[in-house]
């Protein structure tokens, strides 16, 4: 029978360090650091960045009418 021996390290590194050492790392294991940190897949957080932009044009509606006089006011400007 193997045994196998576990040992614990701890290390005291400031967000500095830890942004250091990630960005020593290649693209892949850069991707799999950020992978492992994410908590929302993508498609989550997609979707409640677009409800809360379907919530703002809810609160705050514009006309197209607006929209192109505010075009035409930047359009002037430049």
């Amino acid at each position: 029978m193997h045994q196998a021996t576990v040992r614990r390290i701890e290390l005291d590194l400031t967000l500095e360090q830890i942004l250091s050492i990630v960005r020593q790392l290649g693209p892949q294991e850069q991707e799999a650091v950020r992978k492992a940190l994410e908590t929302r897949p993508w498609s989550q957080r997609l979707d409640a960045l677009l409800a809360r932009v379907w919530e703002r044009v809810a609160s705050y509606p514009i006309s197209e009418e607006e929209i192109n006089e505010e075009v035409e006011r930047v359009r002037t400007a430049r």
